[in-house]
């Protein structure tokens, strides 16, 4: 159970199935709330839709909307903006990555992954 007045939610945006359900898992597991979007259009319907998440974990390759437009169009949304964004990709790097909080290159370290969580999401 959340603790009020403290945000553990959290929007995984991620095509693949099983990455996306696996992160779900973990998240859960550790006591997070977790919304999913299997791309960048997607999310931006769960964002608009929900309570303002603490985190989200985006991936780069996508279908319909990748993870660079989803950064851009959240960038430029002043209620947006503020939301910390981690990449999670393979194809991430610091050259594509303007706008968020860092990135962390698939596949992930699963501690790294709950360490970055902890201190967004208290």
């Amino acid at each position: 159970m959340a603790i009020p007045g403290k945000c553990k939610t959290i929007l995984i945006v991620e095509d693949d199935d099983d990455i996306r359900n696996v992160m779900v898992d973990l998240l859960e597991s550790e006591g997070y709330i977790t919304k999913a979007a299997t791309n960048g259009k997607e999310a931006l319907d769960v964002l608009g839709s929900m309570a303002k998440p603490c985190l989200v974990l985006l991936d780069m390759m996508m279908p319909i909307m990748n993870g660079r437009q989803f950064l851009d169009t959240i960038m430029a949304d002043t209620l947006l903006a503020p939301i910390p964004v981690l990449i999670v990709s393979a194809v991430a790097d610091k050259t594509n990555t303007e706008g968020s909080i860092g990135f962390l290159k698939k596949p992930i370290d699963i501690d790294v992954v709950l360490n970055v969580v902890s201190q967004y999401c208290k």
